[in-house]
């Protein structure tokens, strides 16, 4: 049986950084992979660069199938927050996933709690839903499931190459990527990682 999953995200970027890794290792096993991705990030770079190519692209490059681009207004979601659970029920009843990865509520970031709260309730049929972390992660995160990603890390670090606009930011830096991943991992007691919070774990 081939596992679906799905991966959610508010902006572009925010997939690749929070679950890239594991992503590219479902990959590997034949898993059929479909990210959706909730705005198109234009408040977080100069206008006239599409964010959306960028993520697309780095998307391809994990062995993501297909990339569902919405464009619901950067830092506005707690407005558009119903819509937002209707866009993920939608794309849940044609992907039919048994795993998914959706950002968690420990997070500064407007857009990010409310992708978490409409992903709970959105997804409240799914067997399995795991919460990654972001740049703006509260300290509190503090992950209980860990998947190591020695193998994926390389192809992780070169698929964020792909966000041109977001390049000069300190964690898109490849000495702070390989760190992050290599602190989680230490965590643990395995080789680099990326850590998740499990709101929903059927075995």
């Amino acid at each position: 049986m081939t596992l679906n999953i799905l991966a959610i995200g508010a902006h572009p970027d925010d997939i690749e950084l929070g679950c890239g890794g594991s992503l590219a290792k479902l990959a590997r096993t034949g898993a059929r992979i479909d990210a959706l991705v909730l705005s198109c990030g234009g408040r977080g770079c100069h206008s006239g660069i599409n964010r959306s190519d960028e993520s697309h692209r780095a998307l391809r490059r994990l062995g993501v199938n297909e990339v569902i681009q919405q464009d619901f207004p950067d830092t506005l979601f707690p407005v558009y927050r119903n819509d937002i659970i209707t866009a993920i029920e939608r794309v849940c009843a044609i992907v039919a996933p048994h795993r998914v990865y959706t950002m968690c509520a420990e997070d500064h970031h407007q857009d990010h709690r409310t992708v978490h709260e409409a992903s709970i309730i959105a997804c409240r049929n799914i067997p399995q839903i795991l919460c990654y972390e972001s740049p703006s992660t509260l300290p509190q995160f503090a992950p209980q499931v860990f998947e190591e990603i020695s193998a994926q890390l390389d192809l992780k670090i070169n698929a964020l190459r792909e966000h041109a606009s977001q390049g000069d930011r300190h964690y898109m830096q490849e000495n702070h990527l390989r760190c992050h991943a290599q602190f989680r991992g230490q965590q643990i007691g395995i080789g680099p990682s990326e850590g998740f919070l499990p709101y929903r774990l059927v075995l």
